[in-house]
């Protein structure tokens, strides 16, 4: 069975900020510095509530979300790691891959406000955008 372009954006915005999740994890524990740390994880359950509220909108589309590739995760998460080892400063380049990340999201959410989903969807993927604004400027505090 085919998907829809509005289960197709949905799904592409939830694989997406469940790879983010995965990601600021990954950094927050990597990263030597506890505050640092502490805050990737409160962003990380932040954005985690905001996805589980988009899920059920995929049900009622006739769909269900699928998962993020564990296998694509763990090689993104290895190039990421090899590149902030050789760099100069590993805490500002494990920081930065958290920009491309959220890049990514952003513009999966875009993606999705193109289409004309219900007021409460659309609702969550503002309040994920905002989220996601909101966890770049926290980040540039600690840079």
């Amino acid at each position: 069975m085919l998907r829809t372009e509005k289960q197709v954006a949905l799904d592409t915005v939830i694989n997406s900020g469940l790879r983010s999740i995965d990601h600021y994890c990954r950094v927050g524990e990597s990263i030597q510095d506890e505050q640092t740390g502490t805050l990737l994880d409160k962003l990380a359950r932040e954005r985690k509530k905001l996805i589980d509220k988009l899920a059920p909108k995929m049900y009622k589309l006739g769909d269900m979300p699928s998962s993020p590739d564990p296998e694509k995760l763990a090689v993104e998460e290895i190039f990421t790691r090899i590149k902030a080892a050789f760099s100069e400063d590993e805490k500002n380049e494990l920081l930065a891959s958290l920009d491309e990340i959220d890049s990514q999201l952003m513009q999966d959410i875009d993606e999705a406000f193109r289409l004309d989903f219900d007021e409460e969807t659309m609702a969550i993927l503002r309040e994920l955008q905002a989220s996601a604004a909101g966890a770049r400027k926290k980040r540039e505090r600690i840079y």
